[in-house]
Formats: structure tokens, C-alpha cells, sequence
């Protein structure tokens, strides 16, 4: 995908309930790795927190991804991008280590894009029916269904060009 791409790998579920699933998720913006190549979070929640993200921006908000392994995010910033019903979200990776416990959302710049909003939210989609699939093949229906139920939200009627 052009512009963003959310990456997921080396997952792993625990066996205690709820199940948790750890693993590597990033995105990749304007040529940047963030928050890192690899970077080990919380795959799921992560998605949950960019599913939120892309609602917001979905009605004109400001939304954010919150990755949980440090202070990163990710800034998803509604904009017209010429004809009303085209909406592009610039997409902004934040670094956020001196305002971690202030909550007041400053924070360096690591990278951004901009991306139009369908786009972003096809590719989130697939992301998650992936993880879905994955989850399913693995025996693992607790994390399948959760990811099941994310994912409608995911393809909002909207966006099917």
C-alpha cells in the first residue's frame, strides 16, 4: 500500500484467558519504520486502537493509534482533498517520550503521509481479516472471534468504491 503500511509477524497467544496475543506490528510511513522494523506490542490492541483511530477520522475527527510498548502513536488527521466525499488523513508517527505522563499529546515527529481515508481503512480491513484467517488456522477461535468482530467495522459501505 502507498503511503502506509501496517505489518504484522512471529505471533504468538497465550494460553490463559482471555487469550493475549503478543507479537511484532509497525507501520511504515514515508520510508520510516515505525515505532521500529519488528517493533513487539500487543498486535490486537493495536488494531483495536487504529480501528477507533480510523472511526474518528471517519467523521471528521482526529483519532489515535496507541501502540503499547512505549510512548508512540500514531496522529490520524482528517482532511478534504478536493471534492467533498474525498477524504485523505494525514497520517503523523509521534514520539512522545517527554509528555508520556502528562498526557498532553506533544511529542517529536518521526514521520507522515497522507493517504486517502479509504484507502487506509481497505488496508486496515485486510489486516485484520489476515489476522482473522491466521487465527482460525491456528486453533485459536477467542482471538479469531474478536478480530471477527472488528472487522466489519472495517469495511464501512462508504468505502466500497
Amino acid at each position: 500500500m502507498d503511503g502506509l503500511k501496517v505489518s504484522v509477524a512471529g505471533l504468538t497467544v497465550s494460553a490463559g484467558t482471555p487469550q493475549l496475543v503478543s507479537g511484532e506490528i509497525w507501520c511504515t510511513l514515508g520510508g520510516v519504520d515505525f515505532p521500529g522494523a519488528h517493533w513487539t506490542d500487543a498486535p490486537v490492541s493495536v488494531l483495536g486502537s487504529m480501528g477507533e483511530a480510523l472511526r474518528s477520522a471517519a467523521a471528521g475527527e482526529v483519532g489515535e493509534v496507541y501502540f503499547f510498548e512505549g510512548p508512540y502513536y500514531l496522529k490520524l488527521t482528517p482532511r478534504l482533498a478536493g471534492v467533498p466525499t474525498d477524504v485523505e488523513v494525514e497520517v503523523t508517527a509521534v514520539c512522545d517520550r517527554a509528555h508520556q505522563l502528562s498526557g498532553t499529546g506533544g511529542g517529536d515527529v518521526e514521520a507522515r503521509c497522507a493517504v486517502p481515508l479509504h484507502v487506509l481503512q481497505r488496508h486496515y480491513a485486510d489486516v485484520v481479516v489476515e489476522l482473522g484467517g491466521w487465527a482460525r488456522q491456528h486453533g485459536h477461535a477467542e482471538v479469531a472471534a474478536v478480530l471477527a468482530r472488528m472487522a466489519p467495522s472495517a469495511h464501512p459501505p462508504s468505502c466500497d468504491r
